[in-house]
């Protein structure tokens, strides 16, 4: 098969997908949040000052820096006032995106274990089971849909 993938080639990109992922800073500045979610910067501005997002630099002779999430909350936001709620209400509902929407990057950040190949498939390892060093959780594609699969850790290949 000439598109196998090689195991050594994954053992390499994964290494280095697991790197990227742990040292890399998500972070927009007004500019950047405004023109991907076609908000003018006067809202975004607005915004912070109510308290509704957060900037990383609180300081006010600094450039802001948004965090990537809160690309995700002024969409919900935006979301909620075009559906009719008032900016108070649209912000209250999207401050649920504050309490779960960082569990993603929390998850990504304390299991993701890199990529191997099992069964010629590419797979994510996700880390051992909680109380059983011996077993490991995969991700997988298999017919466009992805499935969850405990592998004993003797057992890859």
């Amino acid at each position: 098969m000439a598109n196998e993938i090689k195991k050594d080639e994954v053992k390499e990109y994964s290494h280095r997908l697991y790197k990227i992922m742990k040292d890399i800073d998500l972070s927009v500045g007004i500019g950047g949040l405004s023109k991907t979610c076609n908000v003018p910067q006067s809202k975004i501005r607005y915004w912070e000052k109510k308290g509704y997002i957060q900037s990383i630099c609180d300081d006010k002779n600094k450039n802001h820096r948004y965090p990537y999430h809160a690309i995700i909350k002024v969409e919900l936001i935006k979301s909620f006032l075009e559906s009719g709620y008032t900016l108070n209400t649209a912000a209250d509902k999207a401050k649920v995106f504050d309490e779960t929407g960082s569990i993603m990057r929390k998850i990504i950040n304390a299991r993701f274990n890199g990529l191997e190949i099992i069964n010629n498939k590419p797979c994510v390892n996700m880390g051992k089971i909680d109380g059983k060093d011996n077993k490991s959780i995969y991700f997988f594609e298999d017919n466009n849909q992805i499935k969850a699969k405990v592998i004993e850790n003797s057992k890859r290949n």
